[in-house]
């Protein structure tokens, strides 16, 4: 849960959720228009990794990041689709 506290780290994964295919910092933090330095996305990254929400697949010489679906849902059946929810109401998207 302390790995979605941080509002950035939402939008990631909110974002994430959307992309198939996953995506890697850069990608994602031109979707969020968003400026970071490329460091802060990657302990944000870190963090969703280490707490299971994400995992990162290299593609060259890039990290290519996707949300756990299938293992968030069967072990927390609904849990991140509320989050995500609250979320959006609280932000209005």
């Amino acid at each position: 849960m302390h790995a979605l506290s941080d509002p950035v780290r939402l939008s990631i994964v909110a974002e994430l959720r959307k992309a198939e295919e996953g995506l890697n910092c850069v990608e994602t933090t031109s979707r969020l228009k968003c400026t970071m330095p490329k460091s802060t996305c990657s302990q944000h990254y870190r963090i969703l990794r280490e707490s299971g929400i994400i995992y990162s697949e290299r593609r060259g010489v890039e990290l290519t990041s996707k949300v756990r679906r299938k293992e968030l849902e069967s072990r927390f059946p609904g849990l991140l689709d509320a989050i995500l929810k609250a979320w959006r109401r609280e932000h209005g998207e």
